[in-house]
């Protein structure tokens, strides 16, 4: 089966963990990154992608992000580094759980039941599309942007 398929002039990738290789997907695309790289997570734990958003930070992409206020006290969550090291992350403090797994890396954007975990990645059943569309990514910044206003350092 072909997980790529062009909808309406625009990239759409659909993966199904564990046996697409979710995590690996996610990693291309971070790899890729020219501009920016904004992301909203309940849980993540994925040392391989948060290796690759701190090189990103370090050769100057815009990397922000907004974590789930249950799980970034967890001493397996990248928010410790990514703080450590003063990127622009953020802990969602608004009522309920901060529930999106999404990934936004320039025009593209990466959602789906997939937490960026290893059980996310080589255990559970999960699903993801990329979408490659600025006008969908647009949607997810201002999402973003929406949820940043009600978090904090």
């Amino acid at each position: 089966v072909n997980p790529k398929l062009l909808f309406n002039g625009f990239l759409v990738e659909n993966y199904f963990c564990p046996e697409d290789l979710c995590e690996q997907h996610v990693l291309e695309l971070l790899q890729k990154a020219e501009r920016r790289i904004y992301f909203m997570t309940y849980s993540f734990t994925s040392d391989a992608l948060g290796n690759e958003i701190i090189r990103n930070y370090h050769d100057g992409i815009d990397v922000q992000g907004i974590f789930d206020k249950s799980q970034a006290g967890s001493k397996y969550s990248e928010y410790h580094k990514m703080n450590e090291i003063g990127m622009d992350v953020l802990i969602e403090e608004y009522k309920g759980l901060l529930h999106h797994k999404v990934f936004i890396v320039d025009d593209a954007v990466v959602f789906g039941s997939y937490n960026p975990t290893k059980s996310g990645d080589d255990k559970n059943d999960e699903n993801m599309l990329i979408i490659h569309d600025p006008s969908l990514a647009s949607r997810f910044v201002k999402e973003f942007e929406t949820l940043s206003i009600t978090s904090n350092l």
